[in-house]
């Protein structure tokens, strides 16, 4: 097995290795690496994992594809979902769920309308976001973004699309949410979580070829780097051999 992996396999792995047998969640719309992550999951120690919450349960594509938009991703699927399970889910929340955005802060909230200006009078306008209420009502979610830069890595977002951690405990306990939220932050470079006591972004560990003076450089705000950070745990050869021959066999992740 080719022991070169490459910053997408990375993050999959990562993924895969906290969710859990039994959990429903969903991937969110760019859904590359979180879809990747949730199948090696479901190939290696979690079998009864359910994929639902976005018109389709268990969707079992030939390959994967940047987003779950595309009608290809979906490939064989055990059932569809009508509007009335989809609010369903909607009020109830799933286990996990996956999201990237334009800006993401230091306490994990997550900007997807614009950047500079006004809400209305946007330098750059995004794409916003479908169905917010999972990001508040599902046990916790991931942030994934395929790139890790100052730009997009900022000390307070522009606009709140998706709530992290607000400003802190207070702010988050005052805007009454009382779920988990941002779990790990996992990027091409690095892998994060919060402050227990904070819930400020810190530096949890840092891929092959990267450092942790790499990873703040391209980080707009302190990552409470202190002392030595450890090496993410690359992939097991078992872990490297599902990826690439089952679930990525047209080498989407190493592109």
């Amino acid at each position: 097995m080719n022991s070169a992996v490459s910053p997408l396999e990375q993050m999959v792995v990562v993924l895969a290795r906290d969710l859990a047998d039994g959990e429903l969640g969903a991937a969110g719309a760019a859904a590359l690496v979180p879809m990747a992550a949730i199948a090696l999951a479901r190939e290696l120690h979690a079998p009864n994992l359910t994929v639902g919450g976005e018109m389709f349960f268990n969707p079992e594509p030939g390959r994967l594809y940047p987003s779950m938009l595309d009608d290809r991703a979906l490939g064989r699927c055990e059932a569809a979902e009508t509007f009335i399970e989809l609010f369903g889910h909607s009020h109830h929340g799933l286990g996990f769920f996956f999201h990237s955005g334009l800006q993401h802060d230091a306490f994990g909230n997550i900007n997807l309308h614009h950047v500079g200006g006004t809400l209305h009078a946007p330098k750059m306008r995004g794409p916003g976001a479908a169905n917010l209420s999972y990001c508040h009502t599902s046990s916790r979610f991931y942030i994934c973004p395929t790139v890790h830069s100052a730009r997009n890595f900022v000390e307070k977002v522009d606009f709140i699309t998706i709530p992290g951690h607000l400003s802190g405990p207070a702010a988050k306990r005052d805007a009454g949410l009382v779920n988990e939220g941002p779990r790990l932050v996992v990027t091409p470079r690095a892998v994060m979580d919060f402050d227990k006591t904070t819930l400020r972004m810190r530096l949890k560990s840092v891929h092959a070829g990267n450092t942790p003076e790499d990873v703040q450089r391209h980080t707009g705000f302190d990552l409470a780097i202190r002392g030595d950070v450890p090496r993410t745990r690359p992939p097991t050869d078992a872990e490297l051999r599902v990826l690439r021959e089952r679930i990525d066999p047209s080498g989407a992740l190493r592109a």
